[in-house]
């Protein structure tokens, strides 16, 4: 981090590769809202609509919603129900993060093992969309990357947690 009385104005790497990917993600969402305009407009105005719009839109914002939810487990501005356990400080507080890591970790980890397996039998199937002839195993492996990424944040937060509670 850098200090208002720092001479290096650069982010550290991470704070660059965060903020890329937020451009990236709404460069991304932007694409989807033009390609829901374009397809609306040549239906109105052409009188068919672009083949397979629908699907890659569909399936552009599960991608998005699972990066997303990395991104936040990540920085840790994920949603958390902590309207009691915001109260506990020192010990309990750590106690806390750290089962909270354990469960996370658990269940994402889970979640990935899961995903992943389903992604190789939709793979091997080789099944396509309908209208835009997409592998499903692209928009499948959405969930997978996003449940490994949020295990890869919790395994991440688990460790400091646990560095914190043996100080």
């Amino acid at each position: 981090m850098t200090t208002p009385h720092s001479t290096d104005s650069s982010p550290p790497p991470a704070s660059r590769l965060s903020w890329g990917l937020d451009r990236l993600l709404g460069l991304a969402f932007c694409g989807v809202v033009l390609l829901n305009f374009v397809s609306a407009a040549t239906r109105y105005l052409g009188g068919g609509a672009i083949l397979g719009a629908d699907e890659v839109q569909v399936y552009a914002v599960v991608w998005l919603v699972f990066i997303g939810a990395a991104i936040a487990a990540w920085r840790g501005t994920h949603l958390r129900m902590d309207v009691f356990s915001s109260r506990l400080h020192g010990r309990a507080a750590r106690l806390r993060d750290l089962l909270e890591g354990l469960l996370a970790l658990a269940a994402c980890g889970a979640m990935a093992w899961v995903s992943w397996r389903f992604v190789r039998q939709i793979h091997e199937m080789a099944q396509r969309s309908d209208g835009a002839g997409i592998p499903m195993w692209i928009p499948h492996a959405a969930v997978f990357v996003g449940f490994a990424l949020i295990t890869l944040a919790a395994a991440y937060t688990l460790v400091k947690s646990l560095r914190a509670m043996l100080r």
